[in-house]
């Protein structure tokens, strides 16, 4: 029984792989017949019909996507007019001298396989892939850091149309081979690790399909410093002039004969001065590192100083306030441990600015290097730091008016003449 149903089994098979051979071989040339065609929407697309089409007694075209398919034009050669079916939407034009069928006003709902047919010959029918696609929109190009050594990403995005390529470039010419730039999956990310100042350059992003192109270029400058160190470095200068000016009004009275030096109103004012400069000095320094600490980490060359600018701060505050209001308290300080605090305060606290100040510019200067943006102008800085001189100056200048009133006013014999009210009331704090 099996040996004779055997051929049989035999027989079908070979008919069941042929048939699928057939199917196959069909699918084959069906594929490799599929011509492309794109479009901008809204634009009209002419579709050519068959090469054969002199010998055409019957023609019509086929519109096919997925699994819808439905006809748009059936022409009989000697009728008068082509029968066009009611899907195409009144936006179909055929020419039936060679055939061919023109698409007008297409949107991206018309994208599909025409297929055109002449004869009811399937073999020789010719597939058009219509695609219609939007133009690409230009493209936005930023990045999310501007910091030198740190990771910097440059993003490409496009609002509207459908991207095909993405070509990166810097300063016109290809992405460098001797950085180790880094793509995304669909190119729209350029990564650069731990930016440099060589990275520092105009970058540019083509984007395009089918159908368009359009670019759009960045000029990325990287930042040695960020804004917060910059405040840092303009506070670090103004701190460093307060502290030079304080420093000054500290010496120079010590440097005039015991005789000449300043005493009395004068040199309770030029204390109070002083004392709350470099007051105001340390309290500078010692935002200038918090700023830096924040940014770049702890650190213990700035730690310690800024427990001790606590401590000059304090004392010199308590100074000047007692200076100004009640001098005379400075009387109940009799020990000679509160004689030194009070003395070495202002001097310490021009020393430790002075020293934080120079070290803080020096560290932002080199940071400043690796970068390729312009330094930071510090011209108007310096220059109203500057202005703290201008009380100093009037103190010394009302000391050497008096100085010289009463040189004036001595007789030679050496007794001291009675000034007038007028000179006097001229620098009452004498």
């Amino acid at each position: 029984m099996l040996i004779c149903l055997f051929p049989e089994l035999v027989r079908k098979s070979c008919t069941f792989f042929a048939a699928l051979l057939l199917i196959f071989q069909g699918a084959t040339e069906a594929e490799g017949t599929l011509e492309r065609k794109a479009a901008a929407v809204g634009s009209s697309v002419l579709l050519p019909a068959p090469d054969n089409v002199k010998g055409m007694t019957f023609l019509q075209w086929e519109y096919l996507n997925g699994t819808t398919s439905h006809f748009i034009v059936q022409y009989h050669k000697g009728s008068p007019d082509p029968t066009a079916h009611a899907p195409s939407g009144g936006r179909v034009i055929f020419y039936p001298a060679n055939g061919s069928l023109l698409l007008e006003n297409v949107q991206e709902t018309d994208n599909g396989i025409y297929a055109a047919t002449i004869n009811m010959v399937e073999s020789e029918a010719r597939r058009i892939l219509l695609q219609v696609l939007k133009p690409v929109s230009r493209p936005q190009l930023w990045s999310n850091s501007l910091l030198v050594q740190s990771a910097i990403k440059l993003f490409c995005d496009v609002s509207e149309g459908r991207v095909d390529t993405i070509v990166w470039k810097k300063d016109g010419k290809h992405l460098p081979q001797e950085r180790d730039f880094h793509l995304s999956k669909n190119l729209s990310i350029l990564n650069i690790p731990e930016g440099q100042k060589s990275d520092c350059g105009s970058y540019s992003c083509n984007v395009s399909n089918e159908i368009s192109w359009q670019e759009s270029s960045l000029n990325l400058t990287i930042a040695g410093i960020s804004p917060a160190l910059q405040d840092s470095l303009r506070i670090s200068v103004v701190a460093l002039v307060f502290a030079a000016v304080s420093g000054w009004g500290l010496i120079v009275p010590f440097c005039q004969p015991e005789k000449l030096r300043i005493r009395g109103q004068l040199w309770r004012w030029l204390s109070a001065y002083i004392h709350g400069l470099v007051c105001v000095s340390s309290i500078l320094a010692s935002a200038a590192a918090l700023l830096w600490m924040r940014e770049e980490g702890p650190s213990a060359a700035f730690v310690l100083p800024e427990i001790l600018l606590t401590y000059v701060i304090l004392v010199t505050c308590l100074l000047t306030a007692v200076i100004t209001v009640r001098p005379q308290k400075l009387n109940g300080f009799t020990s000679k441990a509160s004689h030194r605090t009070l003395d070495f305060a202002a001097p310490g606290g021009v020393i430790l600015v002075v020293l934080i100040a120079v070290l803080l510019i020096k560290k932002i200067h080199q940071l400043q290097e690796k970068d390729c943006t312009e330094s930071v102008d510090l011209t108007a800085t310096v220059s109203m730091a500057v202005a703290s001189l201008l009380p100093l100056l009037a103190i010394f200048a009302c000391y050497h008016i008096n100085q010289t009133w009463q040189r004036e006013g001595q007789d030679p014999r050496g007794q001291i003449m009675q000034v007038s009210l007028e000179h006097t009331s001229a620098c009452p704090l004498q």
